[in-house]
């Protein structure tokens, strides 16, 4: 027999006050994590509006935990990453399509080949990854290789400075 004397019922009703002051958080916490980032990297989010969902994956899609949608960046809440580097892997979709040029690919794709023990995924699913490693506050080892950290940083300086 499993032992459950530790399981708490789950208190869903929240107060007034209390929702004002978790979205205050929240808000409080995406600004400091924007903050991380290079001045034109944060320039490609103007407008933008964060929204953080409950759940492994977004509500009707179980592929997905977080979607870059119009002028809203909805992330859920998956049980093998925080809510930072989730958001972050998803800013860095947006970042690798608007900032990473052809060289910047071909020269992220030799460090991805370098590194037999990394995901099977494709360079731009990797790349995002790494990029949210690079600003993280708490590391994802999995994600961790000095070549793919130097490259973001360079990527980051040479990329990150208004033009």
């Amino acid at each position: 027999m499993v032992d459950k004397s530790w399981l708490h019922p789950l208190n869903t009703s929240m107060t007034f006050r209390q929702f004002f002051t978790e979205a205050e958080e929240e808000e409080k916490n995406v600004k400091a994590m924007l903050a991380k980032l290079p001045a034109a990297h944060r320039k490609l989010l103007d407008g933008f509006k964060f929204k953080y969902v409950g759940g492994n994956t977004l509500n009707g899609d179980k592929e997905h935990i977080g979607v870059i949608d119009k002028d809203k960046i909805v992330v859920a809440a998956p049980w093998n990453y925080g809510r930072e580097f989730t958001t972050l892997h998803e800013l860095g979709h947006m970042i690798y399509e608007k900032l990473c040029s052809k060289p910047w690919k071909e020269a992220w794709h030799k460090a991805v080949k370098a590194h037999p023990d990394r995901q099977k995924q494709n360079d731009e699913e990797l790349w995002c990854m790494a990029y949210a490693n690079h600003f993280s506050k708490h590391k994802n080892l999995t994600h961790h290789h000095p070549a793919w950290e130097a490259y973001m940083k360079k990527f980051c300086k040479e990329t990150g400075e208004d033009q």
